[in-house]
């Protein structure tokens, strides 16, 4: 059953992926979410449901437009194939630690895969535009918020633990802000300031810091390889949202964990 059920998560993460494509590019370059229908970029020519077969279509089309030839981005197939196996680690995570499957569990799961993909477009964004749109970043918020009101008023005990989650993440946000503001935008931009409210009030508090070491972490190695095999010079940035994406996604999932680690390694 549970293969099954794995299967299951792989091909809706798929399906998740191909629509997280188009919020990423309309986010960005305009156009309804939901109404507009799929074009390919080039041609404008509008798409068959054959065509938007995640990965499927891609493989069958051999990455080329059907109408117009053009090449299509491998962008598309790597995402898909990137939020099933996300969507099936998700469940798989969920059901190995949920302690009970009630409406609370069910939401944890929700609530889990909407991070996850929230994660995955900032991601998007920022590595192709260098932008993390309010247009994404702000409505997240508002859902990650709600979710946390849901279980405070299911259980009035938590909330110490919402106001020092939120604390926290005001304290982060504002201190890349004051980064932001020294560095006249050149070492992070405003977007990565709410980005990292966004990322302070989904994991929480301490995982909040772990997110942001392994962003600094995996972005300053990112950056010094890049200026190794020439890609870059010293002083020319590297958007960092995605680097704290990734740091997001690992302490969602085990931040308290690598806590525990470290503080367990500098106490002997």
């Amino acid at each position: 059953m549970i293969h099954f059920l794995l299967l299951l998560f792989f091909i809706f993460g798929l399906a998740v992926g191909s629509f997280l494509n188009v919020i990423a590019y309309r986010s960005i370059h305009g156009g309804s979410i939901f109404f507009d229908h799929s074009r390919c970029p080039d041609c404008k020519h509008g798409l068959a449901p054959a065509d938007l077969a995640p990965i499927a279509s891609f493989l069958w089309l051999r990455g080329r437009c059907r109408y117009c030839g053009a090449k299509i981005s491998a962008q598309y197939p790597l995402v898909e194939a990137a939020t099933g196996l996300l969507f099936t680690f998700t469940f798989y995570y969920w059901a190995a630690n949920v302690s009970s499957v009630n409406f609370l569990g069910w939401l944890q799961l929700i609530y889990l895969l909407f991070v996850v993909s929230t994660l995955i477009v900032l991601f998007i964004t920022d590595l192709k535009d260098g932008l993390l749109p309010n247009s994404v970043v702000l409505p997240a918020i508002g859902v990650v918020g709600a979710y946390k009101l849901i279980l405070l008023l299911l259980n009035f005990d938590l909330a110490s633990v919402f106001l020092i989650d939120i604390a926290a993440a005001a304290v982060a946000a504002l201190a890349f802000f004051a980064i932001v503001y020294v560095s006249g935008e050149k070492a992070m931009g405003g977007g990565d300031a709410k980005l990292v409210f966004l990322i302070g009030v989904a994991v929480g508090w301490p995982s909040v810091l772990v997110a942001i070491f392994l962003g600094f972490l995996t972005g300053a190695f990112v950056a010094v390889m890049l200026m190794l095999i020439g890609r870059k010079r010293f002083g020319q940035t590297v958007p960092f949202g995605p680097f704290l994406t990734i740091g997001a996604f690992i302490a969602a999932f085990w931040g308290q964990a690598l806590i525990d680690l470290y503080l367990r390694t500098i106490t002997g």
